[in-house]
């Protein structure tokens, strides 16, 4: 990508993928960051005061400036299943479009171009996926021209060998890992969490309807009875759980202001994570390795970030 190419981010995740690409690729961005997210927002202003590689942040909009992401331009976008996205792909064609982690969707991703299936998220509601289903068929066949003709590169945390990233080579793809290097030079160090606390990392599954609130409850409950816990929210968890949340015994509700790699990254102490089943059982290890800290991806089964 060359000087002053535009970067549009739709998650904190991804924001921070877009700016270890550039650390990576040794070139600025211009990020464009779309607004309505209140996370995002604050992680905006938080790396804004810490990324000195030249990379500036625009004003941040509702919806992708296509002034901005023309014909013959290079592009970066976090998701390839985002419908603004997909629609001005429908209009404008990349000279090379780069594509950076909004979690465990580039796996979907991978599992998707190489099967030549419309890029759909599976808890699409139906009438959704009915409407969008062409457009996300035109966007596969898309990026799979840009990848026959080494358009397409994604910048990954995913390890080197992951099937993922084997399977988006194969087709073409160029594929970048990195180890959240940047991340922890900016990162949070775990300030706002107490010494003696477990950490608990909140999810989405309630507010995406995967789970009961009560059964939440009660599993958070069972946790803080062995040992007291800070919970680390999700960005979407709503207030009223939270809220619930915080009156358990033996639980403390910290403030979700930057995502979770941000805000444990550059910790100087080992910290013991619960991280259920979210993204952050994937990322922690890698933000983390080092420091003696442990990530539980479940509970039983305990991954080191040595």
């Amino acid at each position: 990508m060359q000087e002053g190419a535009i970067a549009w981010v739709e998650s904190p995740l991804q924001l921070l993928g877009a700016l270890e690409h550039a650390a990576l690729a040794s070139t600025p961005l211009v990020i464009v960051p779309r607004a309505g997210d209140a996370q995002l927002e604050r992680t905006v202003t938080h790396l804004a005061e810490r990324v000195d590689d030249g990379s500036r942040f625009a004003i941040d909009r509702r919806v992708l400036p296509a002034r901005l992401f023309t014909d013959g331009a290079p592009w970066l976008v976090g998701d390839a299943y985002s419908g603004q996205v997909q629609l001005r792909l429908e209009r404008a064609r990349p000279r090379a479009l780069t594509l950076v982690d909004d979690g465990g969707i580039t796996r979907l991703l991978a599992e998707h171009l190489d099967r030549g299936q419309p890029l759909l998220r599976p808890r699409a509601p139906r009438v959704l996926a009915g409407l969008r289903s062409e457009l996300a068929t035109r966007t596969t066949r898309r990026l799979l021209g840009l990848a026959s003709e080494g358009r397409l590169a994604v910048t990954t945390y995913l390890a080197s060998n992951d099937p993922a990233v084997l399977r988006l080579r194969a087709l073409g793809a160029i594929v970048t890992t990195h180890r959240f290097d940047r991340t922890r030079q900016w990162g949070a160090h775990a300030a706002s969490v107490p010494p003696d606390a477990r950490i608990l990392l909140g999810t989405a599954r309630v507010v995406d309807g995967l789970d009961a609130a009560s059964t939440a409850l009660q599993a958070i409950a069972h946790l803080a009875r062995a040992a007291p816990l800070a919970y680390l929210p999700h960005r979407r968890e709503p207030r009223w759980f939270l809220e619930a949340v915080a009156r358990l015994p033996r639980v403390s509700v910290l403030a979700a202001d930057l995502p979770i790699e941000l805000a444990l990254a550059g910790t100087p102490r080992p910290l013991d994570i619960v991280a259920g089943a979210s993204t952050a059982a994937e990322t922690l290890p890698v933000v983390l390795r080092g420091t003696g800290s442990t990530v539980l991806p479940s509970i039983g089964r305990a991954e080191v970030a040595s």
